[in-house]
């Protein structure tokens, strides 16, 4: 027969169940090129251009504002090559303007002076194509990693919207992931109500489509 100690003991064992469950599939970008699975061997070094928008979207700056140091974060997580991150000062003082997309018509010497003036190899162009900041949180990218000679090896097209069923589900189960604490105390659905944590995800899902190193 068991004490009452013991029984104590083995109750307080028990895994609390989690609060908010997860169900259904997740979602997976899918407008992504890859020229190659493997990066090339000898990409090492690559310039970021400052993070551009569309200037008539009212609450574009904002977004540039906030996920900007998330975009650094989970890029240099990626460890496909080394960052380097081109200030707004830079790129005005070398090409005459701040931010520059990739659809843009490109100064003739732009890649010739950034490979000049950051030893990189290749150039990775980031617009934030779409921004909601309010729910249901939408974030969209639009990104195009180049060589220094113009060569596209990797681009993404990839809007996020937090309304949609299979992209809730794979910000809360990425949210679930991060939990450093008792992740029954945790609600995963606090993620669609943050333009942060929200745009964290969809970064972290965007360079995962990134090709291997």
């Amino acid at each position: 027969m068991l004490c009452p100690l013991a029984i104590s003991f083995a109750e307080g064992c028990k895994t609390k169940e989690l609060t908010d469950p997860i169900f259904g599939p997740d979602y997976s970008p899918t407008n992504v090129f890859r020229k190659w699975p493997v990066l090339p061997a000898e990409l090492r070094r690559v310039a970021v251009l400052p993070l551009s928008y569309n200037e008539l979207d009212a609450s574009a700056p904002s977004g540039e504002q906030t996920l900007e140091p998330m975009l650094q974060a989970e890029l240099t997580k990626t460890a496909r090559f080394e960052s380097i991150f081109v200030k707004p000062s830079q790129m005005q003082l070398w090409t005459g303007k701040e931010r520059w997309n990739s659809s843009d018509e490109l100064p003739p010497d732009m890649l010739k002076v950034l490979t000049q003036k950051t030893g990189c190899d290749g150039v990775l162009f980031i617009r934030l194509s779409q921004y909601r900041a309010y729910p249901p949180i939408l974030t969209g990218w639009q990104m195009k990693l180049v060589t220094k000679e113009a060569d596209i090896l990797w681009a993404v097209d990839e809007l996020f919207d937090a309304a949609e069923e299979r992209v809730s589900n794979s910000a809360r189960r990425f949210d679930r992931g991060r939990v450093r604490n008792n992740p029954a105390l945790e609600d995963s659905r606090s993620i669609l109500l943050s333009p942060t944590k929200f745009g964290q995800y969809t970064l972290h899902a965007v360079f995962q489509t990134l090709p291997a190193r």
